[in-house]
């Protein structure tokens, strides 16, 4: 009796691990979800233009992220030269954009869309550029790269940019993305959507070369570091994706992304004092998405901590108890109480 008692306790571990493990890691490449939206709940478009606050004029190569929690950033575009993006195809519930660009200060806006509402939204957001005294902006090197640009490579960009985003025809923007290369080598935007738009295609090989080109040519600009950090982790490279996302995270303290996907590639590994570390220091940014929480529940259920556990899957129950893994967090959490009945407190 005693025997089988102890078989079913490991075979609940086991379990709770798996279905936490399940829950946590099962996300896209690309940082999609997994579970898209089903394709009666995409009900709509949301055009965004983004310009200077103090100017009026449209800002082009602006980073416009469309965030979803919990599912992180669902899209990313850049502005063209109207200062604009659209995401099509946008489903059912409630988002946040973010628009970031190097020499001004970030920017958010929310939108909602809800089945029955119009399907089409605008969003436009003021971007307030910083001092250009001030020793963190990079606002006038890049200001000096852009006006080096040809138009012709400008155009290719542009037309590359419209092939992958609307046309949704990764396979001509890749055309259009060397054409402007080979006007000027020196193009860092259109070797990152080069990068893009081969990893869409599945080209993971060439994505990276070209991930890596763009970092070469502008480190400062984080855009290509999180795509190049996913492909390095599809491909367990532990070592040369931690010292990416440390640069990155020097570069940009304030993105939630960093410490994740640290946390991810260290539990990964099994390592998980500074999984945690780095899990808590993503779930205290401000943007951090509630599956950081499924994160910390699927660490502390390894490091032999269960009451943590079931206190951020409780925590997650409050925040999202519309997520689409909360058929498995339901299935987790009686195992996991269990085990916290049986156990020790946590060390403090």
């Amino acid at each position: 009796m005693t025997s089988t008692s102890a078989s079913g306790l490991r075979t609940s571990r086991k379990s709770a691990s798996f279905l936490l493990s399940v829950a946590l890691w099962t996300f896209c490449l690309f940082g999609f979800p997994l579970f898209a939206a089903p394709q009666s709940d995409r009900v709509g478009q949301l055009s965004v233009r983004v310009r200077d606050r103090r100017t009026e004029n449209q800002l082009e190569q602006v980073r416009v992220e469309l965030i979803r929690f919990p599912d992180g950033t669902i899209g990313e575009q850049f502005t063209g030269s109207d200062g604009a993006v659209r995401f099509t195809g946008i489903g059912v519930g409630a988002y946040t954009v973010r628009a970031t660009r190097q020499g001004y200060e970030a920017g958010e806006a929310r939108v909602d869309f809800r089945k029955g509402d119009s399907t089409a939204q605008n969003v436009d957001i003021p971007l307030t550029a910083l001092d250009p005294r001030g020793p963190a902006t990079l606002g006038g090197s890049v200001s000096t790269q852009g006006l080096l640009i040809p138009d012709k490579a400008r155009k290719e960009l542009e037309r590359g940019r419209l092939l992958l985003n609307e046309k949704k025809d990764p396979q001509g923007s890749i055309v259009a993305f060397r054409r402007a290369i080979a006007t000027f080598p020196s193009y860092a935007d259109a070797y990152f959507l080069l990068g893009t738009a081969q990893m869409q295609i599945n080209q993971a090989i060439d994505a990276e070369a070209s991930f890596h080109r763009a970092v070469a040519i502008d480190a400062h600009r984080t855009a290509p570091y999180y795509p190049l950090a996913m492909l390095l982790f599809s491909q367990r490279r532990f070592d040369d994706e931690h010292q990416l996302l440390l640069s990155a995270k020097s570069l940009d303290p304030n993105d939630w992304r960093w410490p994740f996907e640290l946390a991810r590639l260290n539990a990964q590994q099994g390592n998980w004092e500074p999984a945690l570390a780095y899990a808590l220091e993503a779930s205290k940014h401000s943007g951090a998405p509630t599956r950081t929480h499924l994160m910390l529940a699927d660490i502390y259920a390894n490091s032999n901590r269960p009451r943590d556990a079931v206190a951020e899957l409780e925590l997650f129950v409050q925040l999202d108890p519309q997520s689409e893994y909360m058929e498995r967090v339901h299935d987790v959490l009686p195992v996991l109480r269990q085990r916290a009945a049986s156990s020790s407190p946590s060390p403090h």
